[in-house]
């Protein structure tokens, strides 16, 4: 067989017509990487003896006498009494010195999921909410889970499979739960991957298209044109606006998270440009003391790519403006009294406020951010490049669920319209 059609498989390029050439070549694709899986191990073993061997002597030697291979093991690397592993053929005693050297039980889900937790733990860009949340679903979806305790390498796609369907019989959650759900074997099969402990990440490979899911119908709930009118006209009727109001009426007008909005500072702003550079957020970390912490990071959530330099509308300009005029000395363009960066929760708790006032349901900052990537999309005819660069997106992905929500409107629209 050509390289080249080795390649095309491997990606997943090529497609068939006849299932019986479908299955032969699946099964082909799987034995190619078991031969991989082997290979890899065998150089692993050999690297761990090295140091050990004596010159001219060989890994594994023919025992005449018994009719089996062996392989010495030395006194720096046993952990029981034993000096040698044997086995019938070369290929099972290197699996059998691998076990025995690395054990298969350091890669089990459960042991990567833990290796998984410790780098999110140490990595800056990754929020303390991110690692309560996987602790979260691992507890209650994997924990008692028999998968759990399977090493990686022995999990097959029927596997995961099947527990995927027990998870989501009877149609018992939503598509974004069991998405949630099925990150936590995405990111476990990522790092064994990375660490050369399987070729492939499985769970991100398999397909979940025919399983069945709770109807929810929520997912696109935002603020609407009409709500944002509603409230920026009442934040203007206010004879006196806090930092929290008018936070709020810049996310109505620049397309920003509620971490970014705090992270803003006066030297982001260029007057003469009209323009604001959004490059930081305030996320909760963890400290060296255990507990969650605020603190300012110099990259926004989409790290590097989600830095942006957007334009600024007269009413942007104008709020800023107004910010500036006031007596509250501090870097931060929107903080309170105090010169503090806002509160997240007492954020929530002014537009809660402000809702209330101009009687329309109150949803989150997020819904704001929603309102303003979908009104993005809608205004540039659901142009990703443009919605991705102005939203901070780096997965395209997360902008084309806001492009769905947008078309799923002007889908409505036209049903409204056939049957008036």
């Amino acid at each position: 067989m050509k390289k080249r059609e080795i390649n095309k498989k491997l990606s997943g390029h090529q497609k068939y017509s006849d299932d019986t050439l479908f299955i032969e070549e699946s099964a082909e694709i799987a034995e190619m990487k078991k031969q991989f899986m082997a290979k890899q191990r065998i150089l692993r073993v050999k690297e761990a003896l090295l140091p050990y061997a004596r010159e001219g002597s060989k890994t594994v030697v023919f025992d005449k006498a018994n009719g089996s291979y062996k392989i010495r093991i030395p006194v720096a690397l046993r952990t029981d009494d034993r000096s040698k592993i044997t086995a019938k053929s070369e290929a099972e005693v290197y699996e059998k010195a691998y076990v025995y050297l690395f054990g298969d039980e350091n890669y089990t889900v459960r042991a990567l999921f833990e290796s998984v937790i410790a780098l999110k733990d140490e990595d800056p860009d990754t929020s303390s909410l991110t690692v309560t949340r996987y602790r979260q679903i691992w507890n209650k979806y994997y924990e008692n889970a028999p998968l759990s305790d399977m090493p990686i390498s022995e999990i097959k796609a029927s596997d995961l499979k099947q527990f995927f369907k027990e998870l989501t019989a009877g149609r018992i959650m939503s598509r974004k739960n069991f998405i949630n759900i099925k990150s936590i074997f995405n990111v476990v099969f990522d790092i064994a991957v990375d660490n050369d402990i399987v070729t492939s990440n499985l769970s991100r490979n398999l397909s979940c298209k025919d399983l069945k899911f709770k109807a929810v119908d929520n997912e696109n709930v935002r603020y609407t044109d009409e709500d944002r009118e509603k409230i920026l006209n009442y934040l203007d009727g206010l004879d006196e606006k806090t930092g929290y109001e008018y936070g709020i009426e810049l996310m109505f007008c620049l397309c920003i998270r509620i971490g970014e909005l705090r992270a803003l500072r006066w030297s982001d702003v260029d007057f003469g440009r009209h323009m604001i550079s959004i490059s930081r957020e305030i996320v909760l970390r963890k400290g060296d003391d255990g507990k969650n912490h605020f603190i300012e990071v110099n990259h926004t959530k989409g790290g590097e790519h989600g830095a942006r330099v957007l334009p600024l509308s007269e009413r942007a300009e104008k709020a800023l403006k107004s910010l500036r005029a006031q007596q509250v000395v501090s870097e931060h363009i929107c903080c309170n009294a105090a010169g503090s960066p806002l509160d997240g929760n007492k954020f929530n708790k002014h537009l809660k406020k402000v809702t209330e006032a101009v009687g329309i349901p109150y949803l989150s900052s997020h819904k704001i951010r929603f309102w303003s990537v979908t009104a993005l999309a809608r205004a540039t005819g659901g142009d990703i490049q443009t919605v991705m660069y102005a939203a901070g997106h780096v997965d395209k992905n997360t902008t084309l669920h806001y492009i769905r929500a947008v078309q799923s409107d002007a889908q409505t629209d036209k049903i409204r319209e056939c049957f008036a």
